[in-house]
């Protein structure tokens, strides 16, 4: 098994696109302005500054930090194409998070490589032939997901790392529990109280010490980590596998903070047309069509609102989805206050060959120019038509990817 790591991902696209940020402290962010980092460059990350550093913390740590907006259709574009380059290397491939993939070689190791390290090295030699010089990747090798995440998450940037029987026992008594997939902060607290800080330590432990702290699910589960076993979130990544592609998706939502409170009810009607035309394209590419309809607006102390409704019929269009909360908001909203964070959500999603379609000649009549515009905003990108309402509104919200993509049949469409 290898899982292939690039380095600072996000900073490094950005740094082969713009030959001036090479070399430099660059911090990335959602969007100029906010203040909080959500990558840096391989540089910054050598200086302190890590993801979710604030960005005055990080001008002390660097002052000559360069602060770039995030390219997100860079990151969905780049992903893509790794997807394809790792593929050509073996059809078991599972894309973990968009700078991460697990390639299982198991069934052809014997007679097309038989050296992985060989593999690792071309590999990064491939990833740079794609995304450029700049674009630097490790290579984790173990017998498992487990320990070849946890090979590629220890090893120096660009390197290529085994974890074998040789040296398990002792990486495991060496690596702390924040290099290793699925320990979260909470958890590793609570083993620091206990005085265990590597996952060799646990086996010290029996499951009936571990249960009291832990319950009987965890507790099974460190000691399969602490002897490098692979745990059962990353055999869980089986079944996704499996299921990629196919609608699992019960609700789709899209929220958004603005830079200031919203205070015209024109402008809070365009951030949730914008919102809802994402969501609906989003549903309309995996095929399905949902019967719950919510909106949510928060403000400043704590305020919040929201309506749901939920309907027999499906729906699966941007102008009735919008007209349903177009019509809460007005007769419930009553401005009641100046919004700041806004989301929507299209839910109880089924497939569409599950759904009977409208014989209406409105609905089918709207179905006809959904098509359509599903067809150009395909070639050129969401919102490239869009609604009066938009036209000229110089504050569009674009979509976003996250870097764990927890909707891989709608983001990437590989199989």
């Amino acid at each position: 098994m290898l899982l292939i790591d690039i380095n600072s991902y996000f900073a490094t696209l950005l740094q082969q696109e713009n030959p001036f940020l090479r070399g430099k402290p660059v911090a990335i962010v959602k969007d100029l302005g906010r203040t909080c980092v959500i990558a840096a460059s391989k540089e910054a990350k050598k200086l302190g500054i890590k993801t979710g550093t604030n960005i005055v913390q990080a001008r002390q740590l660097a002052p000559d930090l360069l602060e770039v907006k995030a390219e997100f259709d860079l990151y969905l574009s780049a992903t893509k194409k790794l997807i394809k380059l790792f593929q050509d290397i073996a059809p078991d491939v599972c894309i973990y998070s968009l700078d991460e993939a697990f390639i299982d070689v198991t069934h052809c190791q014997k007679h097309l490589y038989p050296d992985l390290h060989q593999l690792g090295y071309q590999i990064q030699d491939k990833i740079k032939t794609t995304l450029g010089e700049q674009v630097t990747a490790n290579v984790g090798i173990g017998s498992n997901r487990l320990l070849a995440k946890m090979a590629a998450e220890i090893s120096p940037k660009g390197s290529v790392f085994e974890i074998n029987q040789d040296n398990l026992d002792a990486i495991l008594a060496e690596v702390s529990f924040e290099d290793v997939c699925g320990i979260g902060f909470r958890l590793a607290s609570k083993l620091a109280r206990m005085g265990v800080f590597h996952p060799y330590q646990v086996r010290f432990y029996s499951v009936a010490d571990l249960e009291p702290l832990f319950g009987p699910f965890w507790s099974r589960e460190l000691l399969k980590i602490a002897y490098g076993e692979e745990p059962h979130h990353l055999q869980l990544l089986d079944l996704d596998n499996e299921m990629l592609g196919q609608p699992r998706m019960k609700t789709v939502s899209r929220s958004i903070t603005m830079w200031e409170l919203v205070k015209s009810e024109d402008e809070i009607k365009r951030v949730l047309y914008n919102l809802t035309q994402e969501v609906i394209y989003k549903v309309r590419k995996m095929k399905m069509s949902g019967r719950q309809v919510g909106l949510s607006l928060y403000g400043s102390d704590f305020l919040s609102w929201g309506e749901h409704q939920t309907f027999k019929y499906f729906i699966s269009h941007t102008q009735e989805m919008f007209k349903v909360i177009n019509d809460k908001l007005s007769r419930c909203w009553h401005q009641q206050f100046n919004p700041i964070k806004f989301r929507v959500y299209l839910g109880l999603l089924k497939p569409n060959e599950q759904v009977n379609p409208s014989l209406l000649p409105s609905w089918q009549k709207q179905e006809l120019i959904e098509t359509a515009v599903d067809q150009v905003t395909d070639r050129y990108g969401l919102f490239s038509i869009r609604s009066g309402l938009l036209l000229d509104w110089q504050k569009l919200i674009k979509p976003e990817v996250t870097g764990f993509l927890g909707d891989k049949s709608y983001q990437l469409d590989y199989r």
